[in-house]
């Protein structure tokens, strides 16, 4: 979508996705037990798919405002961990979300409204 601009977020931290988990009552151990996470053959703990979209997400609303923003049809396609930033980068259709390392973690069709 030509409208969309490239995005980045913050750093994604462990105290966000604890409070994220606090926040909608998860506390699968993926999310916030290191040990249960490398048991798992993960580096560490990850963030929750709806947290990781909430924050692309936000890069949109940053650009548009909250009302523009009609609707998201968002596929979650790996793992976000502490200390990735990602970046929102413009597709035909929407946006893919990717890691430093170019690893696409989502792509979203997105439907932009006007005001």
């Amino acid at each position: 979508m030509s409208s969309i601009q490239p995005g980045t977020t913050e750093q994604v931290t462990r105290e966000q996705i604890a409070r994220y988990a606090e926040a909608v009552g998860d506390f699968n151990p993926m999310h916030l037990d290191d040990d249960f996470a490398k048991k798992a053959g993960l580096p560490s703990v990850i963030a929750h798919g709806p947290l990781t979209l909430a924050l692309a997400i936000d890069v949109l609303v940053a650009q548009f405002g909250a009302a523009q923003l009609r609707g998201v049809e968002a596929r979650l396609r790996a793992p976000v961990f502490p200390g990735d930033r990602l970046e929102v980068v413009p597709t035909e259709t929407g946006i893919e979300v990717r890691k430093a390392d170019g690893t696409v973690v989502i792509t979203a069709v997105i439907d932009l409204g006007r005001p």
